[in-house]
């Protein structure tokens, strides 16, 4: 942390506990106005170097910016230190974390509906393999009548061709070698 900043409030609450009506000053310090205010103002110039005669190469806005860039910077750390976050950050992760409880809500509302039969009975994986085990070997056992009845077909469509009862005898004699 910056050696100023840790300097600044070590005065700070050195001279508030120095008595009573100091303590009393830094409670009203929003209310009472331009006093307090100039107090605190000249004791942060006095630790940030800014009471004293500007560097002509440096304007004093600048030094006024840098001062207060490194007061606010050490200041957060300051209050990191403490557990304190600013409310700009808690309030983003408080909508984030809303948001992301919103979407787990609605995951599990589609997990439930999708492990629901119409019925309202849950589905089990096992009842499901069956099925489609049952629906392969129905599928089977139809193609091959189709096939079969195909077969049918085209033996009694095609001209000129014998009945299989007919051809049996002729492919047992091809077989005994007469001609």
């Amino acid at each position: 942390m910056d050696r100023k900043f840790l300097e600044f409030w070590g005065n700070v609450l050195l001279s508030a506990a120095k008595g009573q009506e100091q303590v009393e000053s830094l409670g009203r310090l929003a209310g009472e106005g331009v006093k307090t205010f100039e107090q605190q103002l000249a004791l942060f110039q006095k630790f940030y170097g800014l009471d004293k005669k500007a560097d002509p190469a440096t304007p004093y806005a600048e030094m006024w910016a840098k001062a207060a860039s490194d007061f606010v910077k050490s200041y957060q750390e300051f209050m990191g230190l403490m557990g304190m976050v600013p409310r700009e950050d808690y309030e983003a992760l408080s909508r984030e974390n809303e948001a992301l409880k919103k979407k787990v809500e609605d995951l599990e509302e589609t997990l439930r509906r999708g492990r629901k039969k119409p019925g309202g009975r849950d589905v089990d994986p096992s009842e499901v393999v069956k099925g489609f085990e049952g629906l392969m070997k129905k599928q089977a056992e139809q193609f091959q009548a189709l096939m079969a009845s195909y077969g049918k077909l085209y033996e009694a469509g095609t001209p000129g061709r014998k009945s299989p009862a007919r051809r049996a005898p002729e492919t047992s004699k091809k077989r005994e070698g007469k001609p």
